[in-house]
């Protein structure tokens, strides 16, 4: 009785062994992350214009740290009137321009597209305004906008 128990589990294991199905196809598995684009950008604060002075060092707009998509770029634009107005009588103004030193054109806007890439910027008032300004305090404040954007 022992052999014929003994014969059917080995029969029984070669049927549960031969019964497994062995496959040898190829499988894949994806593995994905996101990185957010990030970015921090410099830009001047303040500065006081000496009297007569017609180009004030006035600082620089600078992408400091960059993370971008390669279709995206920075993009500041400077918002101002031009204009210094008397604190005591705002019908006094004195004009102004901002202008990027590498290229001496009115700073309006710039892209950035990579870490360190900066707009050295003047404050420029012609002779011919200094002469024409009344005495007193004079100031104007410029809002610069940072935005995220296509190239």
């Amino acid at each position: 009785m022992k052999k014929t128990i003994a014969f059917f589990t080995a029969i029984g294991t070669f049927l549960a062994v031969s019964s497994v199905s062995v496959s040898a196809e190829d499988r894949s598995s994806l593995i994905t992350t996101t990185i957010s684009p990030a970015f921090t950008v410099t830009i001047p604060l303040s500065v006081r214009v000496p009297f007569n002075s017609t180009a004030t060092d006035f600082g620089s707009v600078v992408l400091d740290t960059a993370r971008l998509e390669s279709d995206k770029c920075v993009v500041v634009t400077l918002e101002s009137d031009n204009t210094l107005d008397n604190t005591a009588d705002s019908g006094k103004t004195i004009p102004y321009s901002i202008h990027d030193k590498n290229d001496d054109s009115v700073f309006v806007s710039a892209k950035y597209l990579s870490e360190g890439e900066k707009s050295d910027l003047t404050i420029n008032i012609s002779q011919d305004d200094w002469n024409q300004a009344a005495a007193g305090d004079y100031e104007d404040t410029m809002i610069f906008h940072i935005q995220y954007a296509d190239r």
